[in-house]
């Protein structure tokens, strides 16, 4: 067992969905209706065949699905608690242009996510989807999560989209106050690579891209909330960035402030009277960060904004495989560079925490 004798909870895992058990899964006039199966579901994340790229390179991986029986066994080998799971073909979800289309997808995702993965194991936790292509869909769903399904503790954000809208929109208004009232997260978790600037020819391989894609939009995105005021009209919102590590969040709170006190920050600073743009970082509960377990500069973040809101991601199946996942975990725990304390917070007391798991 990889965390003998300590606590974890995995804040971040995956599943790899299947379109015919998802086309099982829709309602209203969606239920039932044929599909070509040569179209997936959903959009492709910007033309890289990860899959293959994950065959062909990787040799080792014992499993190319997931399921709930397959989460329980790796939970079992962990030792932990529990873990939260996201999407995979669904992190494109916000490139999907057919709202109507969009919104259904996203009721039949979490239908599936529910019977498949969380009535089935209680320590498998959901992060839903919305369609953020209508807010107004968006909160129904978002409700129905918070209060009707079973073990769903966030919604998912999608770091890129089709909108040309990032999240300090107030279009995303309705969204925020229905998480701040029904006290859900929001998860911004990376994926699609599109409208970086890395579809050029010289960004092969994919490494090249991967380096960046996780990273790039959380910046961006954060740098939009924060400016726009979203935590100012939203105290009590709680915002997840997800699947970057975490060694950027020191760097970002320097180049906020420092563009908030610049000349060219004046409008900015007449907008967030509260505070400076790394308080919102440092201080409170609107900021939430997951980091990687190799990541030799979490100390500089933890000096940064603390360890109180730091969550492990086992991120599996994704980049680790079997063997890196029960390798990692004991390696960080026997790390004398962080206290006993530091590694509770970040391994279990802040995953529960963030998600209200009780």
């Amino acid at each position: 067992m990889a965390a003998k004798g300590f606590r974890v909870f995995d804040g971040d895992g995956h599943v790899y969905e299947d379109d015919d058990e998802l086309a099982e899964h829709y309602e209203g006039k969606y239920k039932g209706q044929k599909r070509f199966k040569a179209f997936g579901i959903f959009p492709s994340l910007d033309g890289w065949a990860r899959g293959f790229i994950l065959s062909r390179d990787d040799k080792t991986r014992k499993y190319t699905h997931t399921n709930a029986a397959i989460w329980g066994e790796v939970l079992n080998e962990l030792n932990a608690e529990g873990s939260v799971l996201y999407p995979t073909a669904a992190l494109a979800f916000g490139l999907m242009q057919d709202v109507e289309f969009a919104t259904a997808t996203a009721t039949a995702y979490n239908n599936w996510l529910e019977e498949r993965y969380t009535k089935l194991d209680d320590r498998l936790y959901g992060v839903g989807i919305m369609a953020i292509q209508d807010p107004k869909a968006a909160v129904k769903e978002l409700i129905r999560c918070a209060t009707k399904r079973k073990n769903f503790v966030a919604m998912f954000l999608p770091t890129v989209t089709a909108l040309g809208r990032t999240y300090g929109d107030p279009y995303f208004d309705p969204i925020y106050e229905a998480a701040q009232k029904y006290k859900i997260p929001l998860v911004l978790h990376g994926g699609p690579s599109r409208g970086m600037g890395f579809d050029h020819w010289n960004f092969r391989p994919f490494c090249k891209v991967h380096t960046l894609e996780h990273p790039v939009p959380l910046m961006i995105q954060l740098t939009d909330v924060i400016f726009s005021g979203v935590f100012d009209r939203f105290p009590k919102l709680r915002m997840g960035f997800m699947e970057g590590g975490c060694s950027w969040v020191p760097f970002m709170m320097d180049r906020l402030d420092y563009e908030y006190g610049s000349v060219l920050g004046l409008s900015i600073r007449g907008k967030l009277k509260k505070k400076r743009p790394s308080q919102y970082i440092s201080e409170g509960d609107n900021f939430w960060v997951s980091f990687e377990l190799g990541e030799n500069a979490l100390k500089y973040t933890i000096d940064a904004m603390g360890s109180e809101r730091i969550l492990y991601a086992s991120d599996y199946p994704h980049e680790p495989t079997e063997e890196e996942l029960l390798e990692e975990l004991p390696e960080f725990i026997a790390n004398p560079a962080y206290s006993l304390a530091v590694k509770k917070n970040i391994l279990y007391k802040n995953i529960k925490r963030f998600y209200n798991i009780k």
